[in-house]
């Protein structure tokens, strides 16, 4: 049975092609949901022979443009595929054909008949207009599975994708599942070294933060991502943004329940430039092969993850104490500042951050230390969390690049250990 957040969900706040199912009377074991933005029919060749070799499942294509780009002619093999028509909606831009093995292609049309996204919403409000409509089918009981699963068209998923993970064995306050990730060489070309430092530095971040003792420390990337539909629909779905809805969704995601980074199993994602969105993988590769030499990619200072877990270890001995006083001045304890520490600047971007103001609240909503400590990470998020490590990054501890990073700091291997297969990897180029 649907609860009731899921219900004012769907009710209120669900996308407009969640009402237009009328006469679908199909049902999956499992649901997957694929954003489509000018991919080639090669990669409708790949999710569609991936998808005939499932048993019972729902492979949902949104396939969409933007209101400023007005091509439409990659999108073709996409909306009308040389596959059986099992239901079509009214106003016929939703249309769910029929593959094998009790499987099936629903496929959305958001740019030819159905209007085209919002510049600003992007592939966030693509994501949320698939992913609202698997919430409405589970609420339906007409997919079994809790788990909307979500990836992209340049991901190659392993076979054993539904059943490692998506158990319903799972605690249900797992809010989310982060599948493991590889990128892979489509065609041997010179771009792999570069997708592979940049995939380098977004492993790089979480370890720092998992060392750090963040609850954040998880990657971030949509073809990666399973979110339990409860909590889904408790966060009021994707957000409509043009890029990094991934990031923000498993931020609020983060704050109802578990986020589980799983161990297996990999999920390949091709390796390719790409402008079709304003940051994230395909942009950041773009710029990083445009520098004289990739090993110039920009990391975070080692010493600001320091810095950060300095101020969750702080953070965790104000919220033991038995009272705050918001008007006495923040002191930090020379226990938080062992070793060469910078006691003022921790201090100074504290209060930038609006510590202060925070510990009041946590007081005043927390009983106990237990509780304070929840309303503490519940503010200081994944988003505060990118703004601290900043504020370091701006105020003294300069990014380093991959080079100097490997010379002075990769010998503290145990902080690191997570990283040896990338360095080891990298250690095979000429890095002169």
């Amino acid at each position: 049975m649907p609860s009731t957040a899921q219900i004012k969900y769907l009710t209120h706040y669900s996308e407009p092609e969640t009402y237009r199912l009328s006469g679908f009377n199909h049902y999956f074991d499992n649901g997957l949901v694929i954003p489509v933005y000018r991919e080639s029919a090669e990669a409708l060749e790949r999710i569609l022979l991936w998808a005939e070799q499932r048993q019972n499942t729902l492979v949902i294509l949104v396939i969409n443009r933007p209101e400023t780009d007005d091509e439409t002619e990659w999108a073709k093999p996409f909306i009308t595929p040389p596959l059986p028509v099992q239901w079509q909606s009214t106003d016929e831009n939703m249309v769910c054909y029929r593959l094998v093995n009790q499987s099936s292609l629903f496929i959305i049309d958001r740019c030819q008949i159905g209007l085209p996204i919002p510049k600003k919403q992007g592939v966030g409000l693509a994501r949320k207009i698939g992913a609202d409509i698997l919430c409405q089918l589970i609420a339906n009981q007409q997919i079994r599975s809790p788990w909307i699963a979500n990836s992209d068209a340049d991901a190659i998923l392993p076979d054993d994708y539904f059943s490692t993970g998506h158990s319903t064995k799972e605690s249900p306050n797992t809010a989310a599942l982060i599948y493991p990730y590889r990128h892979i060489s489509q065609d041997n070309s010179d771009n792999i070294l570069t997708t592979r430092l940049y995939e380098f530095s977004l492993h790089y971040y979480v370890s720092g933060l998992q060392w750090a003792g963040s609850p954040y420390a998880y990657q971030t990337l949509g073809s990666t991502i399973a979110v339990h539909y409860q909590h889904y629909a408790q966060v009021r779905g994707f957000p409509k943004r043009s890029a990094a809805e991934d990031f923000y969704l498993l931020n609020k995601l983060a704050k109802t329940g578990k986020v589980v980074s799983l161990k297996g199993p990999i999920i390949k994602l091709l390796a390719r430039e790409s402008e079709r969105v304003p940051f994230g993988t395909g942009p950041a590769v773009k710029a990083l092969a445009e520098r004289d030499s990739v090993f110039d990619l920009p990391l975070y200072h080692p010493q600001t993850f320091s810095y950060l877990k300095a101020f969750l270890n702080w953070a965790r001995t104000l919220c033991h104490e038995d009272s705050y006083n918001s008007n006495s001045p923040l002191a930090i304890p020379g226990s938080v500042l062992s070793g060469n520490f910078d006691g003022p600047l921790l201090l100074a971007v504290s209060e930038q951050m609006g510590l202060p103001s925070a510990l009041t609240h946590c007081f005043e909503q927390g009983q106990s230390a237990e509780k304070r400590l929840q309303h503490f990470h519940t503010w200081f998020d994944a988003f505060k969390t990118l703004k601290f490590i900043h504020a370091i990054r701006d105020k003294k501890l300069a990014s380093i690049t991959y080079r100097d990073w490997r010379k002075h700091y990769y010998p503290d291997v145990d902080r690191y250990a997570e990283l040896t297969e990338w360095v080891s990897d990298f250690d095979q180029h000429d890095l002169a």
